[in-house]
């Protein structure tokens, strides 16, 4: 089987909770249950990459549990090969409790359980080596290191979400990672943690002289900017109503790999990426609202004609 593009991570159930606002030190907030959604950042972008039209595999840990089904159901729904998960008797699904409040921004408590993330022994290189791009994210560096040193030289390009958390990793790990790495994905939080720096081209540098090939940092309200070598442009978000974030930089990164994938030129992948997550946040649940290209497409048209 050839694939176009595998996530390799995590994927869990998101509990979706709506409050009157978040919840401060000794207080409780009255919420009530939206629902419980398939999510996790790997999860996510695998199902927005396939609805994108690339074709997609999923490399992530669930338990035999309810929340695996959850999972591995909504992968098959969505057209992504969980040929190689990792499904461990053992184990349990991880979960998220995710606050809502009236602004559509999200509060996030991630649930870490035995199910989080694959060990690196539990990944067939084979697989991943059937791709064009493999995305994974800096939630377990410890896994990220060895797959990435494990495709250098293979043909894949590695593309790699990076969140706040990712400071914490040693420096002369991040060199050897970002060294293996086509693609970095910082958003602004990520980018500032892990560089000091709050300037998005400074950071950017930092990470380019680091190994990175691309950098693109996603900066929600106020778009994405791309930086590769001495080259970079900028595109703006789309104004729309949010109505929930959760889940809106997975999308972006779905659709920008699917379409590279495709051999879309790059200002036009960032484009039609930043298009999906403006769509994808017009219903609760990470999900619930991925777009098709003809979606994004016809989105775009309305705008600019």
């Amino acid at each position: 089987m050839s694939l176009d593009i595998i996530g390799l991570g995590d994927t869990n159930v998101d509990l979706m909770i709506r409050v009157d606002h978040l919840p401060q030190h000794d207080e409780k907030v009255r919420g009530k249950l939206v629902g419980r959604f398939a999510g996790g950042i790997i999860g996510n972008f695998c199902c927005a990459a396939s609805t994108a039209g690339a074709r997609v595999g999923a490399v992530c840990k669930v338990g035999t549990d309810d929340f695996g089904r959850i999972c591995l159901d909504d992968f098959t729904r969505r057209g992504v090969d969980i040929s190689r998960m990792v499904i461990d008797s053992g184990a349990e699904t991880y979960f998220c409790i995710v606050h809502l409040d009236g602004s559509g921004e999200k509060a996030l408590t991630i649930v870490e359980t035995s199910g989080l993330l694959p060990r690196f022994e539990e990944v067939d290189l084979d697989y991943l080596k059937t791709a064009q791009y493999v995305h994974t994210t800096t939630l377990g560096m410890e896994l990220v290191d060895p797959v990435a040193a494990a495709l250098k030289g293979s043909g894949v390009q590695v593309s790699l979400d990076i969140e706040a958390t990712a400071s914490k990793v040693p420096l002369a790990v991040w060199k050897r990672v970002l060294g293996n790495t086509a693609i970095a994905i910082p958003n602004q939080a990520g980018l500032a943690a892990l560089t000091g720096e709050e300037d998005e081209a400074r950071g950017a540098k930092i990470l380019l002289d680091w190994g990175a090939e691309m950098v693109v940092v996603t900066c929600g309200a106020k778009g994405v900017k791309v930086f590769m070598g001495d080259d970079r442009f900028e595109h703006p978000a789309y104004p729309v109503t949010v109505v929930d974030t959760t889940g809106a930089g997975d999308c972006f990164n779905g659709f920008f790999l699917s379409c590279l994938s495709k051999q879309i030129p790059l200002e036009q992948a960032v484009k039609y990426a930043s298009a999906a997550a403006a769509i994808s946040i017009g219903q609760v649940g990470a999900r619930a609202a991925l777009p098709t290209m003809e979606q994004v497409e016809q989105f775009i048209w309305e705008r600019e004609g």
